[in-house]
């Protein structure tokens, strides 16, 4: 008879231990990021007929990237766009994959606006903005969800830096 508690008890912690772990498991995560040191894998290019400074392309962009939040280390990220822009300006959207230190990844999609202003003495200031989604990862964010938004700035002065933020779980 003092066994039969057993079960039930033994029920009880592994339904606790359960719930525990996927109550952290789900926890939203808000982070930020800084992402820096752009560099060009590819591009290619064609101008369209139809307008003065009317082209679409694609570019492949490495660069590196900060979260906030420390257990989130990344090494870099591998940005994929697709843009039709008019004199430098105008719509993008792509999709990226973050590449972290123990060798995960996450990835996502991306949409935004390029905006290119050409001053009268030749110096330009380029900014974008945009919203992101993750849509998957491999280990620990097989099941990553979130989103966020982003900005960033550039021009012959000023190295490209983008900054971010974002809520996520996983």
């Amino acid at each position: 008879m003092r066994k039969a508690w057993r079960l039930p008890l033994l029920t009880v912690v592994v339904a606790w231990v359960t719930l525990a772990t996927w109550a952290y498991a789900a926890e939203k995560r808000e982070q930020t990021y800084v992402k820096e040191d752009f560099r060009t894998g590819y591009k290619s290019a064609v101008t369209i007929g139809d307008i003065p400074g009317h082209e679409v392309g694609q570019e492949l962009t490495i660069s590196d990237i900060r979260y906030s939040n420390p257990s989130f280390k990344t090494k870099e990220e591998w940005s994929h766009l697709q843009f039709n822009y008019v004199n430098g300006s105008g719509p993008h959207c792509g999709t990226f994959i973050d590449k972290h230190e123990d060798g995960t990844q996450t990835y996502g999609t991306y949409e935004g606006t390029v905006k290119m202003v050409v001053n009268a003495d030749g110096s330009w200031m380029v900014t974008w903005e945009g919203k992101y989604q993750y849509v998957g990862g491999t280990g620990k964010y097989k099941n990553i969800k979130g989103a966020g938004t982003y900005k960033g700035r550039a021009s012959p002065t000023e190295a490209a830096r983008e900054e971010g933020q974002e809520v996520i779980e996983y």
